[in-house]
């Protein structure tokens, strides 16, 4: 039906006053909530799945330790003093090397010598990764040396009945406590510290030796000592200790 005239401008609509929805940006997306929760639920999955898969595999290392039945396990367990890591070849004599004894198999060492430092197992095992020489070579010094601190002979033990915790019969050398002509450490850790740093700043680093047979002329020359005899002992040891020769 035609619209009279006059009241066409009545009828007239004013213009539309609504807006066209505009596209969400990338922002207006991420603060959706169902967008929130979806990124929620996939983080959560993803680190559990990063985790799961991280204690099964060595991300401490990329070393595995082998432990005594011949199985392999990652260095993970090695560094938690449960099994050695991976041992070098047979013949392979260089101080720098992952550790072939765990804390434990160190502590049944000292322990079946009677020594005084049974205990220690994790400080030889700790200070070996950190200076990056296997403790097995550390632990060999210390028993040729004084018996692990049991032999009666050795120059460490003092009248009171105390020693030095002198593992490796260091000479003194200004160093600022000795007793007679060796330095004298305040507990084991002092005096097992003080042995690593001296092969790796003196002997690894200062001098280039890599090897027991390059190390020990130097460290007991053969004016005091039997060289050969020496070396034999400590590369003995390690020997029977990293084919699984532990008491």
């Amino acid at each position: 039906m035609p619209v009279p005239a006059e009241l066409t401008d009545e009828l007239i609509l004013p213009p539309p006053t609504y807006r066209r929805p505009e596209p969400l940006t990338i922002a207006d997306w991420f603060n959706q909530p169902l967008v929130l929760l979806a990124i929620a639920v996939t983080s959560i999955v993803v680190v559990g799945l990063w985790f799961s898969l991280a204690v099964a595999s060595p991300f401490l290392s990329f070393q595995y330790a082998r432990v005594n039945d011949g199985s392999v396990a990652s260095s993970i367990v090695a560094a938690a003093g449960m099994s050695p890591a991976i041992v070098p070849a047979p013949g392979d004599y260089r101080l720098r090397a992952a550790p072939s004894l765990s804390p434990v198999q160190i502590d049944r060492i000292l322990q079946s010598y009677g020594s005084p430092a049974t205990g220690t197992g994790e400080i030889w095992y700790r200070l070996g990764v950190e200076y990056n020489i296997d403790p097995a070579y550390a632990l060999a010094f210390f028993i040729h040396e004084s018996g692990a601190a049991t032999n009666p002979n050795w120059a460490g033990f003092k009248p009171d009945g105390s020693t030095t915790h002198n593992v490796g019969n260091i000479i003194c050398a200004g160093y600022p406590t000795c007793y007679g002509r060796f330095r004298d450490y305040p507990n084991w850790e002092a005096g097992i510290a003080d042995w690593y740093r001296l092969i790796d700043v003196e002997y690894i680093r200062g001098r280039g030796l890599q090897t027991v047979a390059e190390v020990i002329p130097i460290y007991a020359p053969s004016i005091e000592n039997d060289v050969q005899g020496y070396i034999n002992v400590v590369t003995r040891l390690v020997d029977q200790w990293r084919t699984g020769n532990i008491p």
